[in-house]
């Protein structure tokens, strides 16, 4: 089974940690840690960025959401995309890096900037 389909099948999000320049979302027990600077796009097609009023009331709201999809776009985006429409978007740009690691998928695969 592939890490996304991990994801997929796993429990609603059940916890998020703001961490100084990382957010990590769990998933009771699977954890996803989102080092790249993120978006969110709302149910009404608003995207808010991580420095956005809102952003992460918004992405508290989450909590007990089930995953809808999750999708790995080598070298251009990641994303998940809650049952309730909300999607987090972590682009895999030179825009949106912090370091050389973009995320923390469960299993301890990592996707690296390129």
């Amino acid at each position: 089974m592939s890490v996304i389909a991990q994801l997929e099948n796993t429990a609603p999000l059940s916890q998020v940690w703001f961490v100084h320049d990382y957010i990590q979302l769990k998933f009771q027990d699977r954890t996803v840690t989102v080092l790249n600077t993120p978006k969110l796009r709302l149910s009404s097609g608003m995207v808010l960025n991580r420095s956005d009023d809102g952003f992460c009331d918004n992405l508290v709201s989450q909590i007990g959401q089930p995953i809808d999809e999750a999708r790995l776009i080598e070298e251009e985006l990641f994303f998940i995309r809650f049952a309730s429409g909300v999607e987090l978007m972590v682009p895999l740009n030179d825009e949106a890096v912090n370091g050389p690691e973009a995320l923390e998928l469960p299993g301890a695969y990592v996707v690296f900037n390129t």
